[in-house]
């Protein structure tokens, strides 16, 4: 499960097949728990499928990198993926 980015104390992580599934989405880790947030691409918002552990805020700052990062993050994506 590669970190495809780290900022400010989060690690975005892209699983790999056959554990990891569509949607396009990524795992943003902090210290205190978890984000799976569904990336945008076509018709489909940014959606924030689950938290487990992590602060209110801390989910907003997870929203906010993969919103300013999303053609970087898809990208890595699609190549995790095909």
């Amino acid at each position: 499960m590669p970190a495809v980015l780290r900022l400010g104390g989060f690690r975005v992580l892209v699983l790999f097949p056959p554990r990891e599934h569509p949607p396009p989405h990524v795992h943003v880790v902090n210290a205190d728990g978890i984000a799976v947030i569904q990336l945008v691409q076509e018709r489909k918002c940014q959606t924030t499928m689950r938290v487990d552990g992590m602060k209110p805020r801390d989910v907003r700052k997870a929203e906010q990198i993969v919103t300013e990062h999303t053609a970087l993050l898809l990208k890595r994506w699609r190549e995790i993926h095909g």
